[in-house]
Order: structure tokens, then C-alpha cells, then sequence
């Protein structure tokens, strides 16, 4: 795997970017850098796949009356859509991680965003996820 995209150090590097953008003391950092953790984890996951020219994801944080949005993109794939699904613990047999979870991580963008969350393609046929929180 190319360590430049290991999911474990994507969403710290994510983390790390929302506190440079904000600062550590922002009321609402910690919501910000989870966010930004699941959602760029989920972008590495499922909107990358198999594509060896197009191994990026991009972050930014939109200042809106009242609110920041974060959008994280991704290059996608045709027909695949984030979703909500009931969170999941039920390793196999070969699984290495007993631990293994899956489902989790758009429930918790729901939870801290209240709902306001969404998706689309872009012009470019980029997967967009977008999340909305207060600013304060």
C-alpha cells in the first residue's frame, strides 16, 4: 500500500489540518477533526478502489452564516453512494482483527451534524461528501 494513503495516516494528517484551520480551541475542533477523520477514511475506503491514476482526496472547510461546512472529494466510483447502515461486528474466520467494525462511521457524521450531511458527483465525476456543523 502506498503509504502516502494509509488509512491510519490520511485521517490523522486530516485531524492535523482541521486544528491548523481552526485551532485547537475552536468550540467545535473535536466534532471538525471527527468528521474529517470518517469522512476522509471513507474516501480512501470506497472512493479510490482500484484506480492507480487517480490516488488522491481533497479537504476543505467552507465558512457559511453561522455554520462550517466540510467537504472532502474523492474520485469516486459510478453508482456508489454513501448511505447509512446499521453498524456491523461480525468478523469471519480468517479475520486477523476480532475487532473489525463496519457501519459506524456516516451514523457518526449524522449524530454530530444533526442530520445535515450530504453527497453528490461533481462536473468532474468526483464523489462529494459534505457535512455541516455550527460554528459555535
Amino acid at each position: 500500500m502506498n503509504k502516502d494513503l494509509d488509512p491510519r495516516v490520511i485521517p490523522a494528517r486530516a485531524r492535523d489540518t482541521i486544528t491548523a484551520w481552526v485551532g485547537a480551541d475552536h468550540p467545535r475542533a473535536y466534532d471538525l477533526q471527527t468528521l474529517a477523520t470518517e469522512l476522509v477514511t471513507n474516501a480512501i475506503r470506497y472512493g479510490l478502489g482500484t484506480m492507480p491514476a487517480a490516488r488522491w482526496v481533497r479537504m476543505r472547510l467552507e465558512p457559511e452564516a453561522g455554520f462550517l461546512r466540510l467537504v472532502v472529494v474523492d474520485p469516486g466510483h459510478a453508482n456508489t453512494f454513501p448511505r447509512l447502515r446499521q453498524p456491523v461486528n461480525d468478523p469471519g474466520p480468517d479475520d486477523e482483527d476480532a475487532a473489525i467494525e463496519s457501519g459506524r462511521g456516516l451514523r457518526i457524521v449524522h449524530e454530530i451534524t444533526d442530520g445535515s450531511w450530504g453527497h453528490y458527483y461533481n462536473t468532474r465525476n468526483e464523489r462529494v461528501v459534505w457535512a455541516l456543523v455550527s460554528s459555535r
